[in-house]
C-alpha cells in the first residue's frame, strides 16, 4: 500500500515559507503584535509589498486614490488578511496543481481554497464571538495535504477508497486513515508545522473535518469555510448545495442558523470581489 514514512518526507520536503512570512505569521498570532512592526516587516520585503499592493489596489479594493505604500496597504487590509495573502502568495504555485485522485483539476484546489479564506474574512459579520487572525489562514491552507496524499493515491487505492466508501458508508475522511492510517487533514497539519505557521493554524488544519477534537475557535472557523467553500463553488456551477453543518459549531461560534444562508451569498458576493486580490498574490 502506502509507505507512511515516504508520505512524511514527501510533506516535509515541500518548500519552506519565506522567513519574513513565517515572521508575520508569528506577529499577527501574538496577543502582543504592534501595528507598526508588521508596517516595518512588510516595509523590507520588497516581494510581499509589491503583492500586497497589486491586492489592494484591485478592483474589489480599490479606493478613489491609489495605495502606494506598504503602511497604506496594512492599514486598508487588516493585519489578518495581510497575513492570508502573504502565505497566498508562497502557496499558490502549489494549490494551483491538479489532483486527480481527488477529482480536482488545474487550479481547483486553489480556487477552494480562496473561496474557505474569504468566508473566514467575512465570518465576523454573522459569528457573535471573535474571530482569531489566525483563521484565515489556516482557512486558506485546510487542504494543503492533498497536495501530498494525492501523490500516493494509486487507482488502485482509490477503487479501495470508493469501495469503503460505497459499502461501509463511511466518509472519505474515515475511508484514508483506515486504508492509509493517516488522513489528509493530518498532512496538512504537519505541512503546516514545517512550516513554522502558528500552532492554532496547524490544530485548525489538523481537525478541519472534526473541529470539536480541536477545541479551538480557529478549528470551528476554518470547518465552516471549508463548508461555506462548497456552497460558493456549487453556486458558480449553477448548482444548489444542501450543506449540513455541526450544530455545536453553530452554537459556540455564536452563528444563528436562519442567518446560514445569507452567510453562504454574502461569501458568494464576496469572493467575486476579493478573487482577482488573491490572484495577484
Amino acid at each position: 500500500m502506502i509507505d507512511i514514512e515516504e508520505l512524511i518526507r514527501q510533506s516535509y520536503e515541500l518548500a519552506p515559507l519565506p522567513a519574513s512570512t513565517v515572521r508575520l505569521a508569528q506577529m499577527v498570532s501574538s496577543p502582543n503584535c504592534q501595528l507598526e512592526d508588521v508596517i516595518e516587516l512588510i516595509g523590507f520585503d520588497q516581494a510581499l509589498t509589491i503583492r500586497l499592493l497589486r491586492a489592494v489596489n484591485s478592483t474589489a479594493e480599490a479606493s478613489a486614490m491609489t495605495i502606494v505604500t506598504a503602511r497604506e496597504a496594512v492599514l486598508r487590509l487588516g493585519t489578518a488578511r495581510v497575513l492570508a495573502l502573504a502565505v497566498a502568495g508562497n502557496a499558490k504555485p502549489l494549490l494551483q496543481a491538479s489532483i486527480p485522485a481527488y477529482g480536482l483539476d488545474e487550479g481547483a484546489l486553489w480556487r477552494h481554497s480562496v473561496a474557505a479564506a474569504v468566508a473566514a474574512e467575512i465570518a465576523p459579520t454573522f459569528c457573535q464571538i471573535d474571530i482569531p487572525s489566525e483563521s484565515f489562514t489556516a482557512a486558506l491552507l485546510h487542504d494543503v495535504g492533498k497536495l501530498i496524499m494525492g501523490r500516493f493515491i494509486s487507482p488502485e487505492i482509490l477503487g479501495y477508497i470508493k469501495q469503503a466508501e460505497e459499502v461501509e458508508h463511511i466518509g472519505r475522511l474515515e475511508a484514508e486513515s483506515l486504508l492509509l492510517n493517516v488522513h489528509h487533514a493530518e498532512l496538512g497539519g504537519l505541512i503546516a508545522q514545517h512550516w513554522n505557521l502558528p500552532p492554532r493554524v496547524v490544530q485548525a488544519i489538523t481537525h478541519h473535518h472534526h473541529p470539536s477534537l480541536g477545541n479551538d475557535v480557529v478549528c470551528d472557523v476554518t470547518y465552516l469555510s471549508n463548508q461555506v467553500a462548497k456552497s460558493i463553488e456549487a453556486g458558480l456551477l449553477g448548482e444548489e448545495l444542501t450543506l449540513s453543518v455541526e450544530p455545536d459549531v453553530i452554537g459556540r461560534l455564536g452563528l444563528e442558523e436562519k442567518s446560514f444562508g445569507s452567510f453562504c451569498r454574502s461569501a458568494a458576493s464576496r469572493y467575486q470581489q476579493v478573487s482577482l486580490g488573491y490572484s495577484a498574490a
